[in-house]
């Protein structure tokens, strides 16, 4: 007679090849919740909380959406923990997350109770204005050299699963930064045809939305504050235009007046020369072109902020750090217009 583990005999013909059936089964029922138990934790994401800080913030957040980003920040180490500790440290001007993911971790930078400078610049988005600063948390993908996509996509909507469930978000208000303001972010999702994807593993539908098809006539597509009437009849719309407006059709392309090539205006390379030199104490349109691009307080007047948020920009992009708009750092400002001007 033979026990195992202090039960039921086995004996007889082949008991041998029984014990190890027994033992087989044994070893299958542990694997089976070895991996019920890794898949359970794979549905979830650690976020490290030793970063947070309440730099580049506002108090009275509600969060009532979710903002997906991502960094096209490609440099080497630029990863989420990099992006957390820089924005811990204050090395950003004008701009903050909530949390940062790349394909291995994320790190949460800002309580969720406060709100981040994410938004930006307006382009003509559908929803700037109903999603703003102080009611989404903002998420940002790490596009670091060599990151493994696919990896880092997940891991983003795992985290964005994770907060909806503990900020109670639901999915149809998990949007892109491009639904916001139109900018091509996340322009790395975007850039693969993944958002509907996305929206599909958080849980949304995905059946294409009735699009309004009105013209609008506004000062600029982006300029949404100047429109003047939206019209489903560009007949209408033309009897109601003004000089100095614009019509556009429903996705932000110009249909009155029909520009020519000499009276469009176009960012040449030597467009920077006819910008001023601007400093400190200086005021005006250029100041606020300026202001827009660096992402602080759009009022015209060169401040101590826009000083310090110049000098930054200056620093990243390799020009002299000086403080004062000339030449060069006009240069980097149109290339970095033109790489998120909305098309």
């Amino acid at each position: 007679m033979l026990k195992i583990m202090g039960k039921a005999q086995v004996s007889g013909r082949n008991y041998g090849q029984k014990i190890i059936s027994i033992l087989n089964g044994i070893l299958s029922i542990k694997a089976s919740n070895k991996t019920s138990k890794t898949e359970k934790e794979s549905t979830t994401m650690n976020i490290n909380t030793s970063l947070i800080s309440n730099n580049n913030s506002y108090a009275g957040h509600k969060p009532a959406y979710i903002v997906i980003h991502n960094t096209d920040n490609y440099a080497k180490g630029a990863n989420a923990k990099a992006h957390a500790k820089a924005q811990h440290d204050g090395n950003f001007k004008g701009y903050s997350a909530h949390v940062y993911v790349d394909d291995t971790e994320a790190y949460q930078a800002l309580p969720y109770n406060r709100g981040a400078w994410h938004v930006g610049v307006n382009y003509g988005g559908r929803l700037f204005g109903t999603v703003n600063n102080r009611n989404s948390v903002g998420i940002e993908m790490c596009v670091q050299a060599g990151y493994n996509y696919e990896k880092a996509f997940q891991n983003t909507v795992r985290l964005c699963k994770q907060l909806m469930k503990q900020l109670g978000i639901p999915a149809d208000r998990v949007v892109q930064h491009y639904d916001v303001c139109a900018k091509n972010c996340p322009s790395a999702i975007r850039a693969k045809g993944d958002w509907n994807r996305f929206k599909q593993l958080i849980g949304a539908e995905t059946t294409t939305p009735t699009v309004d098809k009105y013209y609008r006539t506004r000062k600029s597509w982006a300029d949404s504050k100047s429109q003047i009437g939206a019209y489903k009849s560009l007949e209408n719309a033309k009897k109601e235009w003004k000089q100095g407006y614009t019509i556009y059709d429903w996705n932000g392309k110009a249909v009155y007046p029909v520009q020519t090539s000499k009276k469009a205006v176009v960012l040449t390379g030597k467009f920077e020369t006819q910008l001023p030199i601007i400093r400190k104490g200086d005021s005006g349109v250029a100041v606020s072109v300026l202001q827009s691009v660096l992402g602080v307080t759009v009022d015209g007047h060169f401040g101590d902020d826009t000083e310090a948020s110049l000098k930054v920009f200056q620093k990243n992009t390799g020009v002299k750090v000086s403080g004062t708009c000339g030449i060069d750092s006009w240069k980097r400002v149109i290339e970095h217009m033109k790489a998120n001007t909305h098309n």
